[in-house]
């Protein structure tokens, strides 16, 4: 079977251009890094076994790619954070990693719903807002109120139960991935 390296060689360009981010991420705001790190140590994996293994199977592209398109999206955003809101400055985004972290949930939960198809029920449409309140925390560097935390777990979960949806989050999928694959 032959897969069609095209991605394979954005990521590899991602990687170039995103360097000083990635290093600084992972230097500088170990609460942000923590989260990617196994999509990362995966999607590595799956790059480097793509050249060495001519077994390498559709599923490993799926795998790929999904890790990959994710972390691009993500690093997206925290790119847009540290410009927009913390100045490119690697410290203030660790010192706000928590609120980060919580804005990089919402979307998270955003994209499931979003994927799912459905926008109609008055929580989803909360939960489709949550993220525009969060990031004005974020652009006023404000402390965020311990009960948004409560406030996004109650929502999603009311949002989740309602449409009978199980959400296994992309960063606990490739956990368990990692696991498969001795690499942690």
């Amino acid at each position: 079977m032959k897969i069609d390296e095209t991605v394979y060689n954005e990521y590899a360009n991602w990687k170039l251009e995103n360097e000083e981010l990635l290093k600084n991420i992972k230097d500088n705001s170990n609460d942000i890094y923590y989260r990617f790190k196994h999509v990362l140590d995966v999607v590595d994996y799956y790059y480097d076994k793509l050249i060495d293994d001519e077994n390498y199977s559709d599923e490993d592209d799926v795998i790929f790619k999904t890790g990959f398109y994710y972390i691009a999206d993500q690093f997206e955003n925290i790119n847009e954070l540290l410009q927009k809101v913390y100045n490119n400055d690697f410290k203030d985004l660790d010192k706000h990693a928590k609120e980060v972290n919580l804005f990089l949930n919402t979307v998270d939960f955003q994209t499931e719903v979003l994927n799912n198809d459905i926008t109609s029920d008055e929580d989803v449409k909360k939960l489709l807002e949550f993220d525009r309140e969060i990031y004005s925390y974020l652009s006023k560097k404000k402390n965020i109120p311990e009960e948004k935390y409560e406030e996004l777990d109650n929502l999603t979960t009311k949002v989740f139960n309602k449409l009978n949806i199980n959400y296994y989050s992309v960063n606990n999928i490739f956990l368990e991935i990692a696991d498969e694959l001795n690499i942690l």
